[in-house]
């Protein structure tokens, strides 16, 4: 289980008056006394294996700190998170990233040698093996055996994608964070990768978050919803009940404005 309590990040040197002038009733997360930006703001929730979190909100709601928080890319100013009752650690957490190729993916590689580098680092050693496992896996997220040989750079961006989720099997990780994993598909695209994700998350058993604006692919990647808005949660539950009935004023605004 990925465990967040009252995290908070910053970005400006804060005040004792940054919480009080910033959030819902400011209506910004920019504070008018110093200028700091409180993107984020006492945050705190817990996900369980098997289960996977949509977090959604509008650009400049805190998705993208609070994730990159989650994935050790900064350190939260207050607040802590946890895995398994323990300090977060890197190896316990696998990023899939809305640009395949900032996960340290190798364009000019094929597909096969993408993976083999993740089995390399685990400790797998002859080619043989190598070679079987990478094809195995690249083979069950439906990247057909002619295209195992082909470079990456080669790929649509929704085969980039189940490249980076074969690798993720490879050595299967405590915890699955998911970064607008459909943004800039197409339509046929997104529905295909969507049943993929499913599947990873169902194979992996990983405490599994998805950041995303697409409440599209949050209602069926997610069994549970945190809406963010200047940093704060606005509200959070079931992902049908928040999307069908949602009860906070700008959960009724994403979610109308997605429907228009």
């Amino acid at each position: 289980m990925i465990s967040v309590r009252g995290v908070t990040h910053r970005f400006g040197p804060g005040c004792p008056r940054c919480a009080e002038l910033t959030g819902e009733a400011a209506g910004t997360n920019r504070c008018a006394v110093c200028g700091t930006v409180l993107a984020v703001h006492d945050v705190s929730f817990d996900v369980g294996p098997h289960e996977v979190l949509g977090i959604v909100g509008e650009s400049g709601s805190g998705k993208t700190t609070l994730l990159k928080c989650l994935n050790m890319d900064l350190r939260p100013d207050e607040g802590a998170v946890t895995v398994a009752g323990q300090p977060i650690t890197r190896s316990a957490v696998v990023m899939v990233h809305q640009n395949p190729l900032a996960a340290g993916l190798y364009p000019r590689l094929a597909a096969e040698s993408n993976v083999a580098e993740r089995l390399l680092a685990g400790g797998v050693r002859t080619f043989g093996e190598i070679h079987r496992r990478a094809a195995e896996l690249l083979a069950e997220l439906g990247l057909g055996a002619e295209r195992h040989t082909d470079p990456l750079m080669t790929f649509s961006g929704g085969m980039q994608q189940r490249v980076q989720l074969a690798r993720a099997l490879v050595d299967p990780p405590q915890v699955l964070l998911l970064d607008e994993p459909t943004t800039g598909l197409d339509p046929s695209v997104q529905a295909d990768l969507l049943d993929v994700l499913q599947r990873v998350t169902d194979m992996l058993g990983s405490a599994s978050v998805v950041v995303s604006h697409d409440l599209a692919a949050v209602r069926v990647l997610a069994s549970r919803i945190v809406v963010l808005h200047h940093g704060r949660i606005v509200e959070e539950g079931v992902t049908d009940q928040v999307l069908e009935d949602p009860q906070h004023p700008y959960t009724q605004l994403l979610v109308s404005s997605r429907l228009t």
